[in-house]
């Protein structure tokens, strides 16, 4: 791939030949066509096929919510989404074809606000009760930073993404009737009132519907 200056007719983008040219953040790129293999694809081309293909099928669902988490000074050289595949792709566990995803190491935003460490049950209502520490700090957290939830039910393969509470409030009660039944992996995050820094989200540990 090479970055190429426009010339007297600009840039170019489309295919010429086995050449590709396209623009992505303002910058021009020219890339060649890969040539096709006729070899069979190796074990270890297999595994790290299924470990990007795991990755990419568990992080889409997020993708709108990692790209406004994902929001620093590297968002000018990968996009959000990427960023969050790059970290989680060498954590997946297991061996080929059974991998799995390490839930604690799954990272939904970044950011120089102070994290949201959170404890979680079910109350006698059935629902969640979630709880974390309200104090503040002016250098890197304020009363009213926004708290997300961020859920996925194992079981179902559903999300979940619940906003209703700040961080002075300390506490938050989410109804999980309509989540179903299973294995519900639970992350938080804050966000500044006016939107404009975030924290790097972290993973509380999963709850039984």
């Amino acid at each position: 791939m090479a970055i190429y200056a426009k010339g007297p007719l600009g840039s170019f983008s489309g295919k010429l030949g086995n050449i590709v040219g396209s623009n992505w953040r303002s910058i021009d790129y020219l890339r060649s066509l890969p040539r096709p293999s006729k070899k069979a694809a190796t074990e270890k081309q297999l595994a790290q096929r299924s470990k990007f293909a795991l990755t990419i099928d568990f992080l889409s669902p997020l993708r709108s919510f990692i790209d406004m988490g994902y929001n620093d000074s590297n968002q000018q050289k990968m996009t959000a989404f990427n960023q969050a595949t790059k970290h989680l792709l060498p954590r997946i566990e297991g061996q080929y074809p059974d991998f799995i995803i390490p839930y604690d190491e799954v990272i939904l935003s970044k950011g120089s606000l102070k994290g949201i460490t959170t404890q979680a049950e079910i109350n006698l209502d059935g629902d969640l009760q979630i709880s974390w520490d309200p104090s503040i700090n002016p250098l890197s957290s304020e009363a009213d930073d926004l708290v997300y939830i961020i859920m996925y039910n194992e079981t179902n393969k559903d999300y979940f993404l619940y906003q209703n509470a700040t961080r002075g409030a300390g506490e938050d009660i989410i109804n999980t009737e309509f989540m179903g039944q299973g294995e519900l992996h639970i992350w938080a995050t804050a966000m500044s009132s006016d939107g404009s820094k975030r924290s790097e989200s972290k993973y509380y540990g999963s709850v039984t519907l």
